[in-house]
């Protein structure tokens, strides 16, 4: 898995994703589902689904041969939640698929595709690809929190004032403070937790930062000493957790049990924990 930047949400999605794939040794023609779970579109695209422009411009599953199973790819679209619930849904799709392969991108950039435009999070791709594994334990299941109204929606375009700039312009509204992130994501990661049955001395917890505060309460409210996010100065919004957990390999921290959290507006939050190969 990688991240790259750039000012197309495509774009950086399709890069990370081809670097992805070569980092895990794996042909384009292997993949058997690309999930986008990116929410901000290029160009205020409406149709097609941006999975499906990002698996033509990372040339995944285009050539079809007698037999083969077409490539499936598919918008997920929840937040920064996004990549914890592409997981539940790969899981699923890969208890089916023993050599399988699925590719989870992710990756906000303002619609109009330029580099000076204000933004709330920063513009990063980011690709991970996930399969089965023969004595790993992998992830585990996912777990939600969220709150019991209807939320308001964050990002969108205002139809009735937009002009002729509809197809560059957004409006962001993030007002979501950290003690209602933390109170649901904190939620969530106790049950994850609680599940798999992991000593919170050995976790190391991979998580955003949707706020500047947000990460050291969580740390705090759950009592994990080790807390890991990505290199990024602000929001990587969709792409901070696999930029996290990029950091943590780098950092040498994967050889214990991670905890994925994320939290968004609502608010929501999802939590997952993860032991790979390298866990004992």
């Amino acid at each position: 898995m990688t991240q790259t930047g750039g000012v197309s949400s495509v774009g950086q999605a399709a890069d990370a994703a081809k670097s992805a794939l070569t980092g895990a040794g794996c042909g384009p023609e292997q993949v058997d589902a690309l999930i986008n779970v990116g929410v901000y579109r290029d160009a205020n695209l409406v149709e097609p689904a941006v999975a499906a422009l990002i698996q033509q411009a990372a040339g995944i599953g285009l050539e079809y041969r007698p037999g083969d199973v077409p490539c499936l790819s598919f918008d997920l679209m929840n937040g920064a939640c996004g990549l914890v619930n592409a997981v539940g849904v790969a899981t699923s799709l890969l208890a089916d698929l023993p050599a399988g392969h699925v590719v989870v991108v992710s990756g906000d950039a303002h619609p109009s595709g330029s580099a000076d435009a204000e933004f709330a999070f920063e513009p990063v791709g980011a690709a991970i690809v996930l399969e089965n594994h023969p004595t790993a334990i992998g992830f585990g299941a996912v777990h939600v929190s969220a709150g019991d109204t209807l939320p308001d929606p964050q990002g969108y375009v205002t139809l009735s004032a937009m002009g002729a700039t509809g197809r560059s312009a957004l409006t962001l509204e993030l007002g979501t403070s950290t003690p209602e992130l933390v109170e649901h994501a904190a939620t969530a990661a106790r049950e994850a937790l609680a599940a798999d049955h992991l000593d919170l001395d050995q976790v190391v917890l991979v998580c955003g930062k949707p706020t500047p505060e947000y990460a050291g309460q969580l740390a705090a409210e759950l009592g994990i000493d080790t807390v890991i996010t990505d290199d990024f100065a602000g929001d990587a919004h969709t792409s901070a957790l696999t930029a996290a957990y990029v950091a943590a390999r780098e950092a040498g921290l994967v050889d214990r049990p991670l905890l994925f959290v994320a939290a968004d507006g609502g608010p929501t939050a999802a939590a997952v924990t993860y032991r790979g190969p390298e866990v004992r």
